[in-house]
């Protein structure tokens, strides 16, 4: 297909690329507000087309975790593609799911794993680090196993927060130091190394399930600053659920899904 948008809804942001002539030649976020309308998102994608100089396009595919945006998203893509919007639920295209029931698993863990499977083609640790941290297990021939569901730095720092009569919000970051010497340094250090060590320990712990030291491919948006403090080797992939997405497409398309 010449023109395919993606769209990923996320609890925070909205991930939308467009894909064409073998790559992504565009990408762009907005915030999540299920305030806003069908309307409102329809004349924000349309920008977006109008700026790559696209009208339609030939094929939408739609994940999301936000179920009260969903729907409004399908009317807006039906405005915009050819073909009928593809909303990927799992299971299938092409990556089994022993997850259960199969259902429950987010379109967003889905998606990671499909990506990470087609791009390793073994078992595989995909972690996907933002809103939440999610360390999840791929298996040969294909199968999603399951994985860990953690808080992200934000949802650390807010709890110490909120949880406390005296503790001030403080921005999530690794700092450079081992340990605080005031109480604004002592939460960037527990929040920040606190939370790579725990993605460190829970990729420890998904090895022993698969019984070997497996690549590990991290996405997401605290990716790029976690991956220097890690004990392991990891593949850094910025666009992994956008590939997913895509991957999903294809197959849908081989296979007369969409």
């Amino acid at each position: 297909m010449k023109h395919l948008l993606a769209i990923d809804i996320g609890n925070t942001h909205i991930k939308i690329g467009l894909y064409q002539d073998d790559d992504w030649q565009h990408e762009w976020r907005m915030s999540t507000d299920i305030k806003r309308t069908a309307d409102e998102y329809r004349l924000s994608l349309r920008g977006f087309l109008e700026e790559a100089g696209v009208g339609l396009v030939d094929q939408t595919v739609i994940a999301s975790v936000v179920p009260l945006l969903t729907p409004a998203f399908t009317r807006v893509a039906e405005t915009l593609s050819y073909r009928a919007p593809l909303e990927i639920v799992p299971p299938g295209y092409g990556l089994e799911v022993a997850y259960k029931p199969p259902e429950s698993l987010g379109a967003d863990r889905f998606i990671n794993a499909l990506a990470a499977w087609h791009k390793i083609q073994d078992n595989v640790v995909v972690v996907d680090m933002g809103t939440t941290a999610t360390i999840d297990a791929v298996a040969l021939p294909g199968v999603f196993l399951g994985g860990s569901i953690a808080p992200g730095p934000h949802f650390l720092a807010n709890a110490l927060a909120q949880g406390t009569a005296r503790l001030p919000l403080i921005p999530p970051n690794i700092p450079e130091l081992l340990i605080g010497q005031s109480t604004q340094q002592a939460i960037a250090v527990g929040v920040g190394h606190g939370f790579v060590g725990m993605v460190n320990e829970l990729v420890f712990r998904t090895w022993q399930m698969l019984g070997r030291q497996t690549p590990v491919v991290l996405t997401g948006g605290w990716a790029r600053r976690v991956q220097p403090h890690l004990k392991f080797a990891a593949q850094l992939e910025p666009m992994l659920t956008l590939e997913g997405l895509r991957y999903a497409a294809m197959w849908a398309d081989s296979h007369s899904l969409s």
